[in-house]
């Protein structure tokens, strides 16, 4: 495409702005030279009319082409991308309360962790390559690619016969899963300008946040009422909405090439190596402590290999044309920080998300259901931080307070979750949860919009689908270690326990069953509840100190300095 001069540009601008007046607040312009989106104004929610192009017309049209969409199709658009969240959130949980059953079906418990681990392998591993393959193939092409491939999985995972097969579909669906969420992030910073988009995010992490506590629940539901294999066939007219609106009314400006000439930009050795890290990291976490002792040389091994593989990855990317992770983004100093927060925060916030079902239902009593209606306190905190922090970021337009207040919050609201026992009020459990979840809502989407208005706007995809990675990288790290921290001092309380209790516990599955907790006669479960309550606090004292490193990571995130009325880059070094 033959690029117009910066005359014919404007002439074009000024008469397209004299017919349409002010019924248009958003534009875009293609950039003959990325192929990306150029904003020149920013999305209201007052936009009236705008033209609307086929995929082939857009990919026909000059540089400096004026494309818009309409407040209609923008709603409508949204409200896919929200269920396309709403399904890669929902899958990650929804299993959890069926996996009993599951491996009962199948007379397979030893394979029973598999299911949840496949998914989480594909989704980690595959996460931080859909920001660059989206520059290279288009995101309509790969949020289409993501929604089927998990649409798939999901039908293949509710069909299956085997529990191998079962395993391989959940694979198939973390490879889907993965791409949800990032290509939906991205898209919202192709459609909305930096000092709209908050609002907008905001609404995504919700809905992220509400079906992380409605998938256990929703889980439970199936089981009881209906088949596990819902819990995956759910999926599949959900996904149907998701397909739908892309397909209708996504239409964001792109450089149209051929296969061979996309191909040729992948950076196939990146991405192998990519995979294998994250593959070889995972494993010894998730084995670690629950299939072989921390010391195993199984562990030790993949350790050492992942370690190897990352030194391998870094050099690869200093040398690919178009690397999957470029490494100037670890350069700039705002977006390094921004992903050790996230990275952190992970740690902090899965840690306390995992193991507060389990204080409920062992310490308190409750059943499963209510053990996860009690995390909706923290889930409402992160919802109205998340909503709140976006309204009012459009007019601060400085992400670095809510950072700031955010990551304070974390350790504050953990802190406080060390006090809980067996006599804790409700009016404590609500009030504890309620400040990690407010805490973390303020975290993830202004800390994605710093990383955003860091960089320039090639690297924007890619520094999208890494603050995700980050994060959930930080989550996948931080439950296994609280799951090897909490066993091993569990059962250091349970060995000064009196010998007369420790034999009449030999009577019960304790091992097998934390429900069983509350069946036990009051002379045994006072002490061994009390074994709990030491090890939940253990659990959150461990935690706290992590968040903590989070807040002062987050200090050093560098101001804003301000380019035009539409666009802020922060300051990198």
């Amino acid at each position: 495409m033959a690029a117009p001069s910066t005359t014919s540009s404007s002439t074009q601008m000024d008469t397209f702005n004299t017919n349409l007046k002010e019924e248009v607040p958003q534009k875009m312009e293609l950039n003959d030279a990325t192929g990306q989106r150029v904003e020149t104004s920013s999305l209201s929610s007052a936009s009236i009319k705008a033209k609307e192009l086929t995929p082939n017309q857009l990919e026909s049209q000059p540089a400096g082409a004026v494309i818009q969409i309409t407040r209609r199709a923008a709603i409508l658009l949204f409200i896919g991308l929200a269920m396309a969240t709403f399904l890669a959130s929902l899958d990650g949980t929804i299993i959890a309360t069926a996996l009993p059953k599951i491996a009962s079906d199948y007379n397979a418990k030893a394979e029973m962790s598999w299911v949840a681990t496949a998914y989480l392998l594909t989704f980690n591993a595959f996460q931080p390559l859909y920001g660059k393959f989206s520059d290279i193939f288009g995101r309509k092409v790969m949020i289409l690619f993501a929604c089927v491939t998990f649409m798939v999985g999901s039908a293949g995972a509710g069909a299956a016969t085997t529990m191998t097969m079962l395993i391989v579909f959940r694979a198939i669906q973390g490879l889907g899963g993965s791409g949800l969420l990032s290509i939906v992030l991205i898209i919202i910073s192709d459609i909305f300008s930096i000092e709209e988009r908050p609002k907008y995010q905001s609404i995504i992490w919700s809905v992220f946040g509400i079906s992380s506590v409605i998938g256990p629940l929703l889980g439970g539901a199936f089981v009881d009422h209906a088949s596990w294999r819902w819990c995956f066939y759910i999926n599949l007219p959900l996904g149907v909405i998701t397909l739908a609106s892309v397909i209708v009314f996504l239409r964001l400006p792109f450089e149209s090439q051929k296969l061979k000439e996309q191909l040729a930009r992948i950076d196939y050795i990146g991405t192998l190596l990519i995979i294998a890290v994250v593959v070889c990291l995972l494993l010894p976490i998730t084995w670690g402590g629950v299939e072989y002792p921390w010391n195993h040389g199984a562990i030790i091994g993949l350790f050492c290999v992942a370690a190897a593989l990352i030194a391998t990855l870094v050099y690869a990317e200093t040398k690919a044309y178009e690397a999957i992770v470029p490494p100037r983004l670890f350069k700039n100093f705002n977006v390094a920080t921004i992903f050790l927060v996230n990275f952190f925060t992970g740690i902090g916030f899965l840690g306390v998300i995992f193991y507060s079902p389990i204080y409920f239902q062992v310490v308190k009593g409750n059943g499963a259901t209510a053990s996860g209606l009690k995390l909706l306190p923290m889930v409402l905190g992160l919802v109205f931080a998340s909503i709140l922090s976006g309204a009012i970021m459009a007019k601060i337009k400085d992400p670095r307070y809510f950072i700031w207040i955010g990551a304070a919050l974390v350790p504050v609201g953990v802190g406080l979750c060390i006090l809980l026992d067996e006599n804790s009020s409700m009016g404590e459990e609500i009030g504890f949860l309620l400040i990690v979840g407010a805490g973390v809502g303020l975290i993830l989407q202004t800390a994605m919009i710093a990383a955003q208005a860091s960089v320039e706007k090639e690297d924007m995809a890619v520094v999208t689908a890494l603050c995700g990675f980050f994060n959930s990288i930080g989550g996948a790290i931080g439950i296994a270690m609280c799951t090897a921290l909490f066993n091993n001092h569990l059962a250091a309380k349970m060995k000064e326990l009196p010998a007369d209790v420790l034999m009449g516990l030999a009577k019960y599955p304790i091992a097998e069953s934390i429900t069983v907790v509350q069946t036990l006669p009051a002379e045994l479960k006072a002490p061994l509840v009390a074994a709990y309550v030491d090890s939940f606090s253990y659990i959150f004292t461990v935690v706290c100190p992590i968040s903590c490193v989070a807040f002062v990571i987050s200090l050093f995130i560098r101001r804003f300095r301000h380019l035009d009325p539409s666009e802020m880059i922060m300051g990198a070094a």
